[in-house]
């Protein structure tokens, strides 16, 4: 099983955005993906409580704006 854990890279490091319990040393794995499909490709095994039909469907019916 593993955490998501959002970060910010500035340049140097990634910086989680919110604490988180690791221990010092821990190994983690970035994952950067050009598309959501990279994206969810890579996380296939981490369970969620949404089904991502769900969540396709609602992305697909919003508006596009652009600025």
């Amino acid at each position: 099983m593993g955490t998501v854990i959002e970060a910010v890279y500035d340049g140097e490091k990634f910086r989680p955005l919110k604490k988180v319990n690791l221990p010092k040393g821990a190994k983690v794995k970035v994952i950067v993906g050009e598309t959501i499909w990279d994206l969810m490709e890579s996380v296939g095994g981490i369970p969620v409580n949404t089904d991502i039909e769900e969540v396709l469907d609602d992305v697909r019916g919003r508006k596009r704006v652009r600025y």
